[in-house]
């Protein structure tokens, strides 16, 4: 994985007793990315081969007293590691559920919340065991998205929904809409509850930032922000400073120094979740919805990219690869004029034969050898199968690179015969393009879906 880092981040945690150990997941495609020196480098620790489609909305680190890991997936189920993300395994009872939500109990974190799209769940005994917590005939507690324990009572929970919050005070046995003071409709994104002061509840929702004094009996929503930044999908408090609250909304980040009474704008970076250095006042981590995870040490008057080694982007061409990364604030991309055969994906010219074409298509890799006038299916290995890219080497004669399926294979007689181009597993995820820089032609590069540009030597197949 070469970069370029950052991208779509939907959730960053730290370990509360070790905070150099973090997670974060992607908003696209099941994976979780690690870094053990405080975000300064991301690995990827986990892949769900199994899950294509799924991705991971919730993600906790909790200690009792060893660590366990969290994450939960839609569809999926909740995942959990024992060893810092280098082996999970699905949590029993769960693989039928998508998990939107999680959360622990302050006082013993081996009782846990999971927000699902079956209602609300609770496990007692550190996700071994669970059981559901909300009334199954209950249609309006059907999509969870949110949950929070009230920090001194386990049997008192919020949870939300995409239309507005509900609350138990006996441990599920009884719910209640709690919504006075909220605009209808409201979908709660996240709900935080003020360890000092229970009864003060913060809720982040579509319409804006609520505020309430009495367990969610009332609520007020914060004044004086813009309706363009009213979407909040993350509100909470400072454990070191009380009296801060941070919000990230749809149009930026917003901190309050009067719990929540007043707020002032900090950036314009859409942040997805929020997680706060336990010893280091002022200190937190965020997830982004374009800008990867961000730190600040200064309760957010600045920032830094602390991502690299994680990234979550849709790569669709690459020019030229060279050394560090950088947006391109206006880039003109030159279309391809070769004569292409219908349906084909990418058809490239043999830069050593002027008029000889291949061309990548659903019915396998085409070849003309007379301007693109006639086509005929290129024989050696490669069939009639789906074959998404194709790349000449731009310095040695008749080697050509192919993707099909989601293999890479090269040739190096031009087509008469190929070969495979091992990979790991979890690397063949979703490529969709292939290129070998003039600038750097022992490197070819790989373009993903969803975690930027991979690279592989090509030294050791090119002689």
């Amino acid at each position: 994985m070469v970069g370029p880092w950052g991208g779509s981040a939907r959730v960053v945690r730290l370990d509360p007793a070790k905070p150099t150990t973090l997670l974060a997941a992607t908003m696209r495609g099941a994976g979780i990315f690690r870094s053990l020196d405080g975000g300064e480098t991301w690995a990827e620790c986990l892949r769900f081969p199994k899950l294509p489609e799924a991705r991971v909305d919730a993600a906790l680190i909790v200690r009792n007293p060893t660590p366990l890991w969290l994450a939960g997936t839609a569809p999926g189920g909740l995942w959990t590691s024992k060893n810092e993300g280098n082996d999970w395994e699905l949590a029993p009872g769960t693989s039928g559920l998508s998990v939107y939500a999680i959360a622990a109990w302050e006082k013993d974190p081996r009782v846990l919340a999971i927000g699902t799209n079956q209602g609300v769940w609770l496990s007692h005994d550190g996700a071994q065991t669970w059981r559901r917590n909300s009334p199954a005939n209950n249609a309006d507690l059907a999509a969870i998205v949110s949950v929070a324990f009230h920090p001194k009572l386990a049997g008192t929970i919020y949870a939300g929904t995409p239309h507005l919050p509900w609350k138990t005070s006996d441990g599920g046995k009884t719910w209640r809409r709690v919504h006075v003071g909220m605009f209808d409709d409201s979908d709660i994104f996240s709900i935080a509850v003020d360890p000092a002061m229970p009864e003060r509840v913060f809720a982040s929702a579509c319409s804006g930032i609520y505020c309430s004094l009495n367990g969610g009996a009332a609520w007020r929503r914060a004044q004086g922000i813009p309706g363009t930044n009213r979407r909040t999908y993350v509100v909470a408090q400072d454990p070191l400073e009380r009296s801060r609250v941070f919000a990230g909304t749809s149009a930026g980040m917003w901190a309050s120094q009067d719990v929540g009474q007043t707020w002032k704008k900090l950036n314009s970076h859409v942040a997805t979740s929020i997680a706060f250095h336990p010893e280091q006042a002022g200190a937190f981590y965020v997830s982004t919805e374009q800008d990867g995870i961000l730190f600040t040490a200064d309760a957010g008057q600045s920032f830094q990219a602390r991502h690299e080694g994680f990234v979550s982007r849709s790569i669709l061409r690459v020019i030229e690869e060279g050394g560090k990364w950088r947006p391109a604030r206006e880039l003109e991309i030159e279309e391809s004029s070769l004569a292409a055969p219908p349906n084909a994906f990418e058809t490239v010219e043999d830069p050593f034969n002027p008029g000889h074409l291949l061309a990548a298509t659903g019915e396998g890799l085409l070849r003309s050898k007379d301007g693109g006038r006639s086509w005929r299916l290129v024989d050696g290995g490669l069939g009639q199968e789906w074959v998404r890219s194709v790349c000449f080497h731009p310095k040695q004669p008749q080697a050509v690179l192919a993707l099909r399926g989601q293999r890479v294979f090269w040739s190096k007689d031009a087509g008469a015969s190929w070969y495979w181009l091992p990979a790991e597993e979890n690397v063949r995820s979703s490529f969709r393009r292939l290129v070998v820089p003039r600038s750097n032609p022992g490197e070819l590069l790989a373009l993903s879906e969803d975690r930027g540009v991979f690279s592989y030597p090509l030294k050791t197949i090119l002689v």
